[in-house]
């Protein structure tokens, strides 16, 4: 759309506020607003009026509020905006590069026009019978279908909009693993895709966007219905009222509470952002939504993490992480707390984002090496430890990062974990079990290396090409959390992002996308979808919005 050009708002002024990515834990009712709306707001409904009343001191009016502008939230301005709507876009970041999309590495999508310029591109009947099935029908058919169809509407924003994308299904077959066939993975991030996001919203003359706000209330009418949203940037409070509110305010990573209730007192090394903290979700149920029963994560698939380290997670060579972190990836033994092994390592090495699982079950892992280990990875390249499936599962962009890569000062890296204290060094398995209390470990690893010898694993049969005798000392423990990117599931939804309640009646203005909604399935399963999906659901909710209004 032409004509004149929305530029993107900072309100640390006083001009006019708008909310963002989710608000405080406490303030998340959809509350009774008859005595503090604006003037020409018509009166509200109370879902509890024993809930905290906000004083609201502006008013605005728009067709489309979209509360969050990461990848399904962006895509939904931009759809709704498409069709017609008048949007406002809010966001609690700084600006664009403070959001999730700049940041994200690929996504695996459908039917973009690269695609199809390709004979064996992946079509929607293909995505569909591949993902129904590999997550056991856990999905919601009706809004999977959909989202896959949004797909090339949302690759194409990107491709039109100019971010830079490397294209993995270029010269794939029907055989080429579905990661590289649905890949379109990112070339730069941070300020040159923020600026690409930048000029997609400012063609849009009916979309503005907004920082530095967050979301308080839904705000509701007689018969239930979302009527608007209540906003705040410093101690100003602003009512935007619109026909239907998107709710895309990036899951709950940054809320340690919800992810102890929701994933049974798990433990997680957040490397998403701190925004992200739930509460757009539990807004979403104090307005009547109910939230779904699936939830997983994308776990680092460049290793592990710890809350004790600086930086807390693993990331490709040359970004200043430690290094250690890569030993999960290199197929060495895990245990638990108490010294027990507890999973296939190949699991880890080959489905590294998909091992979320037994990971939330055992949220503090430790791994094990011995010197000659040590030695190894001092003078070796990191590839030589990689297998063909660990190199599938990291998929093209980031392998890249570890060709030519020798860890030379590994020991710098070992005594930084150890005087940082998630890490330890002992002349014996038996000390070296005291130092993180794992009563079992002398006796895991006598098992573990008998198995070594006979080359033949009968705990949990790991490949004999993984196995090596951890029996020359000194040895060393690493301990690690898991680490994950993002948070996935919350609100129930139809098959076209409307948000539902307990009957599964849709609430009318209230629409869902992203990983705010209940589209997944446990655990995570093909990479890259957990961005596009959230692309593409930020299409279909822009889409169906904009209709519905």
């Amino acid at each position: 759309m032409g004509g004149f050009n929305m530029t993107t708002i900072d309100v640390s002024r006083r001009s006019f506020i708008k909310g963002g990515l989710a608000g405080a834990m406490g303030i998340v009712a959809a509350g009774s607003l008859a005595a503090c709306a604006g003037s020409g707001s018509k009166k509200e409904s109370s879902a509890d009026s024993t809930k905290e009343q906000i004083t609201v001191e502006e008013t605005r009016e728009a067709d489309v509020v979209v509360v969050g502008l990461g990848a399904s939230g962006l895509m939904a301005a931009l759809a709704a905006a498409d069709k017609g709507a008048n949007v406002i876009a809010i966001d609690s970041a700084q600006n664009f590069e403070g959001t999730t999309n700049t940041h994200t590495t690929g996504a695996w999508m459908i039917g973009s026009k690269e695609q199809l310029k390709h004979a064996d591109y992946l079509t929607e009947q293909e995505a569909f019978e591949w993902i129904e099935p590999g997550t056991h029908y856990q999905s919601n058919g009706k809004v999977l279908r959909n989202i896959i169809r949004s797909s090339a509407q949302a690759a194409n924003y990107l491709i039109d909009g100019g971010v830079q994308l490397m294209y993995a299904f270029e010269g794939s077959t029907k055989d080429t693993p579905m990661l590289s066939r649905g890949g379109h993975i990112y070339l730069e991030e941070g300020e040159g895709r923020a600026n690409n996001f930048r000029d997609m919203c400012a063609q849009r003359s009916n979309l503005e966007t907004i920082f530095n706000c967050k979301a308080q209330q839904l705000v509701t009418d007689d018969s239930g219905n979302v009527t608007g949203i209540i906003c705040k940037n410093g101690k100003t409070e602003t009512q935007i009222n619109a026909k239907a509110v998107i709710m895309c305010s990036g899951g709950f990573l940054a809320n340690p509470d919800m992810i102890k209730e929701l994933f049974a007192g798990a433990v997680l090394v957040n490397q998403g952002m701190g925004q992200n903290d739930g509460s757009g979700i539990k807004m979403c149920q104090e307005a009547g939504a109910q939230i779904g029963k699936n939830f997983s994560v994308s776990i680092n698939e460049m290793g592990a993490a710890n809350l004790k380290a600086s930086p807390a997670y693993s990331w490709a060579p040359g970004r200043g992480t430690n290094p250690c972190f890569y030993l999960p990836l290199f197929g060495n033994i895990l245990v638990d707390k108490r010294g027990e092994r507890f999973m296939n390592e190949q699991q880890m090495c080959e489905l590294t984002m998909f091992s979320g699982e037994p990971l939330l079950r055992d949220p503090y892992y430790y791994t094990i090496v011995d010197q000659a280990y040590v030695d190894r990875v001092k003078s070796s390249p990191v590839f030589d430890f990689l297998t063909a499936g660990t190199k599938q599962n990291m998929g093209p962009a980031l392998l890249m990062g570890f060709q030519d890569v020798t860890l030379s000062d590994f020991d710098k890296s070992i005594d930084e974990a150890i005087s940082q204290g998630w890490a330890a060094k002992a002349d014996s398995i038996e000390e070296l079990a005291k130092k993180f209390d794992l009563t079992d470990l002398p006796e895991t690893i006598k098992a573990y290396n008998d198995a070594c010898s006979k080359g033949y694993d009968d705990e949990f049969f790991l490949p004999a090409d993984y196995m090596h005798a951890i029996n020359q000392g000194p040895y060393y423990v690493f301990e690690y959390n898991p680490g994950a990117w993002v948070t996935l599931g919350g609100i129930k939804t139809d098959g076209f992002c409307r948000a539902v309640n307990a009957d599964n009646d849709v609430i009318k203005g209230l629409y869902v996308a992203g990983v705010d909604g209940d589209f997944w399935s446990v655990p995570y399963f093909q990479g890259g979808s957990c961005n596009g999906f959230s692309l593409a659901s930020g299409v279909l909710a822009g889409n169906t919005a904009s209709a519905d209004i």
